[in-house]
């Protein structure tokens, strides 16, 4: 199980249409967007990418520009996100929000902002990941020394009112995938 088949069976569980709005929160470099379904070009997407960090934003736009010709890229929080309610059709997290200051507000950032209906998904590395490979590292012990992470907590910021929550690991339980659909 390679990551790169993770990243492309995160991808699958998004309900891509050739038109559709999409949000990546936390886009980082937007790797993930290498493994989108076969039948979906980027450069035809509306796709917004949001990140935290200008570096990563910058890395990603170096990246993207030829690629992905309606990509734009918004430095911003994601328990803050500048956008309009109900203005995405995808709206999807890979990696990150195990380190948010405030999960459930991210959450209800990410659910206000997608159109009713629409299915979201937050992905990040399981608890064991971290243990067994972050703080062992020696690049990553110091940044990971005080980490404690609850998939739990993570769940249990997702309000009750959502439909069809689903929670899977994926890479050999390396990562957890959680799918919802925000309320009609």
């Amino acid at each position: 199980n390679s990551i790169n088949e993770m990243r492309r069976s995160l991808m699958g569980e998004l309900e891509w249409r050739q038109d559709c709005t999409a949000l990546y929160v936390s886009i980082g470099t937007g790797t993930d967007l290498n493994h989108l379904p076969a039948d979906i070009d980027p450069a035809a997407l509306d796709l917004t990418g949001a990140d935290l960090s200008l570096g990563m934003l910058a890395r990603c736009r170096d990246v993207w520009q030829k690629k992905a010709a309606g990509l734009d890229l918004v430095h911003c929080n994601a328990e803050n996100l500048p956008f309009a309610d109900n203005m995405f059709d995808v709206v999807f997290h890979v990696g990150g929000i195990n380190f948010f200051s405030d999960k459930q507000k991210a959450i209800n950032e990410m659910l206000r902002v997608a159109k009713p209906g629409s299915k979201i998904m937050i992905a990040d590395e399981t608890s064991d990941f971290i243990e067994r490979q972050y703080k062992k590292s020696g690049f990553t012990r110091r940044y990971f020394a005080d980490t404690h992470f609850d998939l739990g907590e993570i769940e249990n910021s997702i309000p009750a009112d959502v439909g069809g929550r689903r929670t899977r690991l994926l890479w050999d339980n390396r990562f957890y995938c959680i799918t919802f659909r925000k309320p009609c």
